[in-house]
């Protein structure tokens, strides 16, 4: 049985997809752009003004063209396959504030630097992407929209790149050629340039609809051929219906329909199923993703992207919390909890994450860890291998014996999960040792690891053509 059926029965998936096929063939999905809409056009499609009707047949055809299985490639790290639970670990990367001591602040290129060097130097992180710059005031126009790009290759050593130049505010007709020049310059400094390097991430606009940027960055991701992950962020009662099934129909047409797009424009392109709805406090009118119901959306989407046959994003370490506190670790506990169950293909905000996507804490990456690590050794199970059932030495020990001798012994190491954080001590002798909290500890390997941090060896080829496009204060930053 698969995790998610703990939740959501294969025939409630089955309601769902029906459910979704009405709405693509009796509702539609919104395209805010010429040239998608001649594209359904062309391929037979229903089209009323900007609204586009998907039948059956058609999404069947995108269904089967997509793979179910994409390998990302880079001569400056490793190959990654995404695909079958392939679970490509990313750090936080979309915060405008940091948690700092007792205070909530906006962010600085300095916070901005520390931030990218604990997800390079996390052991649980496989890509480390630098978050988009909070200060650019004395910043090139190329240094604003291609610096990111060219930090994380340079800086990072562990990245496969989401391709997400920044072109928030520029006109859609500008956005297609710089999509595309982000996309070749990563696939220059990789010496590759037939294969995937990187991937285009987006989000649909929901309720059903994709505006006119992101698919002029769908066709430039195609037209470079190049992977791309779709995921709705929907607000249950604002921009989504006020149910969990609800939710997850309305998301699975706007991902379902932005698919049949990139299968029509280039068949056979790596695609992600993403998605990111959560909850609605609707006392203050916010989006919030500490909550069941967001763990229930990621059973969902692994239930859907499975029906699918599709690799998947969802997850992380979501909390609502605004500080290291017993909010931050059950929201985060219960939501990394239904993450490794699922074992999505793609993780974004797999630790670091607090405040709704928006507040970073770097002490939060190390507890994040920790909560990671004792996931994944209870998703392993118990070992009833002969050797594990330690027959012999419960013999040789005897009734009133004890077990332990000399050295640990390398089966208990293997067995029992040992924790670098959290306190196991008696409390008189945390008591007399200082009573040092889990933040000031975690703050304390925080500051061990930015000390520790190296930048990876880079060919001055390479550092020609990156250095152009960052910024001074993070050269010098770094």
């Amino acid at each position: 049985m698969k995790a998610y059926e703990q939740y959501i029965s294969k025939v409630s998936v089955e309601k769902i997809h029906e459910n979704t096929l009405r709405i693509l063939s009796e509702i539609g999905v919104n395209f805010e752009n010429e040239r998608a809409l001649e594209v359904f056009k062309k391929h037979g499609a229903r089209v009323e003004g900007e609204t586009v009707f998907i039948d059956e047949k058609m999404l069947d055809a995108a269904l089967q063209a997509a793979p179910e299985k994409f390998m990302l490639y880079s001569s400056s790290y490793k190959n990654m396959e995404i695909g079958g639970g392939s679970m490509m670990k990313i750090a936080l990367a979309s915060n405008i504030y940091i948690q700092d001591g007792e205070r909530i602040r906006k962010t600085t290129n300095e916070d901005n630097i520390n931030q990218f060097k604990m997800g390079i130097m996390s052991p649980v992180i496989d890509s480390a992407v630098l978050n988009q710059f909070p200060d650019t005031k004395q910043f090139t126009a190329e240094e604003k929209i291609f610096g990111v790009y060219a930090m994380d290759l340079k800086y990072s050593g562990k990245s496969h790149i989401n391709a997400n130049e920044m072109t928030l505010g520029l006109d859609p007709g500008a956005v297609y050629g710089l999509t595309r020049k982000g996309i070749q310059l990563i696939k220059e400094f990789e010496g590759i340039r037939d294969r995937y390097v990187c991937y285009r991430s987006l989000n649909v606009l929901s309720p059903l609809t994709y505006d006119s940027a992101p698919i002029e960055k769908i066709f430039a991701a195609c037209d470079e051929k190049q992977p791309l992950i779709l995921s709705p962020c929907a607000m249950p009662v604002l921009t989504g219906p006020p149910s969990v099934a609800g939710i997850l129909s309305m998301n699975n047409a706007e991902i379902l329909a932005g698919l049949v797009l990139i299968q029509l424009i280039r068949p056979g392109t790596g695609f992600v199923y993403g998605n990111t709805s959560g909850s609605s406090d609707l006392k203050t009118l916010q989006l919030t993703i500490g909550t069941p119901e967001t763990a229930l959306i990621a059973y969902g989407t692994a239930a859907l992207a499975d029906r699918y046959g599709l690799p998947f994003r969802t997850g992380g370490s979501l909390s609502d919390a605004k500080d290291l506190d017993g909010q931050a670790g059950a929201e985060t506990m219960m939501l990394l909890k239904a993450t490794i169950d699922v074992q999505p293909d793609v993780i974004y905000h797999t630790i670091g994450t607090l405040g709704t996507f928006n507040v970073l804490s770097l002490e939060k990456f190390i507890m994040d860890e920790e909560i990671i690590g004792m996931l994944e050794r209870e998703r392993s199970g118990i070992d009833c291998s002969e050797e594990k059932l330690c027959f012999d030495a419960i013999r040789k020990v005897g009734p009133r014996g004890t077990f332990l001798k000399g050295r640990t012994p390398k089966m208990y190491r293997e067995e029992f999960y040992k924790t670098s954080l959290f306190n196991k001590e008696d409390p008189n002798q945390w008591q007399n040792e200082g009573g040092i909290s889990i933040k000031e500890k975690a703050g304390n390997e925080v500051q061990k690891r930015l000390e520790a941090y190296e930048a990876p060896d880079r060919t001055k080829d390479q550092c020609r053509l990156l250095d152009a496009f960052i910024p001074k204060a993070y050269r010098e930053g770094i």
